[in-house]
């Protein structure tokens, strides 16, 4: 699936000028892998607008439409595409998935994001711990992986996907344990945190309790 690109796309690689070939009859034979300018006007070489998005490849790109780059689907087998991969909420065909572990059901990210958010629900729905499962099979998931495809449960890239971004969050540090107090460390998620917690001498910090004893309900 290619999306739109932003207008503010900028060059990503220099140029060798303007080619030669473009405008005659028989036009530029090298296509998106000329590195020369098609146009005047161009700053942007076919070869640089043609590069693809190496984190869209890899399961999700946090820019969406607004990246420069090419989405489009990795070289390994990907479950396929329809009309059916419709939002669950909205019935719209997501930018970014919002994947939940145990759940097939498609959802916007956005989408998911605002069931789960306790932000004009009640009291007695949030301490229900309803907001923490499928709106529709009622799976209880943790936490929503944001994915720029969407993987039914059992698929191998949905596993993939998330671990890559479990990964990519134990390299960001948790801002619940930074505001913290170093004498009583504190993150509402306890060890079940994707994010990095660090004492202060480099080592990780490994809280005993997790999410479920931390704080009963909190959606992620």
């Amino acid at each position: 699936m290619d999306l739109p690109q932003s207008n503010d796309r900028q060059p990503t690689s220099k140029s060798r000028g303007i080619c030669r070939y473009y405008s005659t009859s028989r036009g530029c034979f090298a296509g998106d892998k000329c590195k020369f300018l098609h146009g005047e006007q161009e700053k942007i070489t076919p070869f640089d607008r043609s590069k693809t998005c190496i984190y869209y490849a890899q399961g999700y790109c946090r820019r969406g439409s607004q990246c420069w780059f090419k989405h489009v689907a990795p070289s390994t087998p990907q479950p396929a595409s329809s009309s059916d991969d419709l939002c669950s909420i909205c019935f719209e065909k997501p930018i970014t998935y919002g994947l939940l572990v145990g759940c097939s059901h498609v959802f916007c990210i956005n989408c998911i994001r605002e069931w789960r958010a306790p932000a004009n629900k009640s009291t007695e729905v949030v301490s229900s711990g309803v907001i923490k499962k499928c709106p529709y099979c009622r799976v209880e998931a943790r936490f929503i992986t944001p994915s720029s495809v969407f993987y039914p449960e059992g698929h191998a890239g949905k596993h993939m996907t998330i671990e890559r971004y479990k990964s990519s969050m134990a390299r960001v540090p948790c801002r619940y344990f930074q505001q913290s107090r170093r004498d009583k460390r504190f993150c509402p998620f306890g060890k079940d945190c994707f994010y990095q917690h660090t004492n202060d001498d480099g080592t990780p910090f490994v809280f005993e309790q997790g999410v479920e004893e931390s704080m009963r309900v909190c959606p992620r």
